[in-house]
């Protein structure tokens, strides 16, 4: 009987590109230049050495650092263990980054050098067990360093995932009580990656520039992991500088690039941007804020040819759940657009496509990128090493369904 429940690893999306374009640029942050090759053999050496500091299938890795290229191995490596990375924003406070640790229960934390002494104020007498691992050279106390994560002997075998088991935990921003952790599946991942290669078209000729945080969907799967879905490049920027964010375009052609509103701002605000060749750029995306007809206007010659695609999306879904075309970007403005593929949008009164333009409306997004739930404790779950046959519990895109106020199409 044919296999029902295949193995959906984002593993092995880098297994794939790295068997057939092993030396491609999976990253480039600054000088340093990760092929899908090199990538697939560090995330599993990485794996071998968070194994032998007690990490096992179902545990918490905790990422707290700037962007960087071992952010990005640091979750391959978690998901070749079976365990689930967690990114967490940098802009927490010492308290609020314990209660995520303590809440997950982390069994890993991986800091960036700049945030160490955050990380060292948040997990002072901290309940339980867990290893603290800083990215950088020098050697601080109470820390391992990044580069000594290696397995002893040959890498771990890569643990394969069901749909359902988990890939990531991503906390929200607690603005009405505490920060609840939002459990993104295999699938939510595998399933948001095709929606947005078929809704642009990305194929491994794309260059992605991730400036904004990578604790955060817009950057991190906006562009990043679509990227790698598509078997492109990613240039990581360390945190967004909108000079460099221009200098970067033009000197490396990037053709696709998420930003927040504000950084569009800053980009548009750069002295002599206008004079600059943006021309690379093709897609744009942006969202969480309508931005006025003349900054539109503006960016429009700047990135004369870039779709401008003001996009609708939440963690729970992975981001990116709806798009407006290239041509309403004016006539429609205020709304959302119209769902991507594997995406689906309803409003309190009408469809997505009868709704008046900038009309605030209840709207229930259902996806297969779908959140399976939000606020459990990954830990507090009997730790298992299930196979990728096995059959879940619940089904990761039919139970879930995610609401906010918004504006429709």
């Amino acid at each position: 009987m044919r296999d029902l429940h295949p193995d959906v690893s984002w593993c092995g999306v880098l297994e794939h590109h790295a068997h057939r374009t092993p030396d491609k640029p999976i990253a480039v942050h600054g000088d340093r230049v990760v092929t899908y090759a090199g990538m697939q053999a560090w995330s599993a050496d990485i794996a071998g050495g968070l194994a032998a500091r007690g990490v096992d299938a179902g545990d918490v890795v905790a990422l707290l650092s700037y962007n960087n290229v071992e952010f990005l191995a640091t979750i391959f490596a978690a998901n070749h263990l079976g365990a689930i990375a967690m990114p967490i924003n940098w802009r927490l406070a010492a308290p609020e980054l314990r209660f995520i640790l303590e809440h997950s229960g982390a069994r890993a934390l991986v800091c960036g050098a700049e945030l160490v002494e955050l990380a060292d104020a948040a997990t002072q007498d901290l309940d339980g067990e867990i290893a603290r691992i800083r990215v950088g050279d020098d050697v601080v106390a109470g820390w391992e360093r990044f580069a000594d994560l290696r397995a002893n002997g040959d890498p771990p075998a890569r643990m394969p995932a069901g749909a359902d088991d988990l890939h990531r935990l991503m906390y929200t921003s607690g603005t009405t009580g505490r920060p609840k952790g939002v459990m993104l599946t295999h699938a939510n991942l595998a399933w948001k990656n095709f929606a947005h290669v078929t809704e642009f078209g990305f194929t491994a000729d794309d260059v992605g520039l991730a400036c904004g945080p990578l604790y955060h969907v817009g950057a991190l799967d906006l562009v990043t992991t679509t990227m790698i879905a598509a078997g492109a490049t990613t240039i990581v920027h360390r945190v967004f500088d909108a000079q460099q964010v221009v200098d970067e375009i033009e000197r490396s052609r990037v053709t696709c690039v998420w930003t927040a509103p504000a950084m569009v701002r800053a980009i548009l605000d750069v002295p002599g941007v206008a004079e600059r060749d943006l021309s690379s750029v093709q897609l744009i995306i942006a969202g969480g804020e309508k931005m006025p007809i003349p900054f539109i206007e503006r960016l429009r010659s700047t990135f004369p040819s870039a779709w401008f695609a003001d996009a609708y999306g939440l963690t729970e879904t992975v981001s990116g759940d709806t798009f407006l075309d290239r041509d309403h970007t004016i006539e429609k403005l205020g709304s959302v657009g119209l769902p991507a593929s594997t995406s689906s949008s309803t409003s309190g009164t009408s469809t997505v496509r009868r709704c008046r333009p900038a009309s605030a409306v209840k709207s229930c997004c259902a996806a297969r990128r779908c959140s399976r739930a939000t606020g459990a404790t990954p830990r507090r779950r009997r730790r298992r090493s299930r196979a990728a046959g096995s059959t879940p519990a619940t089904s990761a895109w039919s139970t879930t369904t995610a609401t906010s106020t918004s504006s429709t199409a």
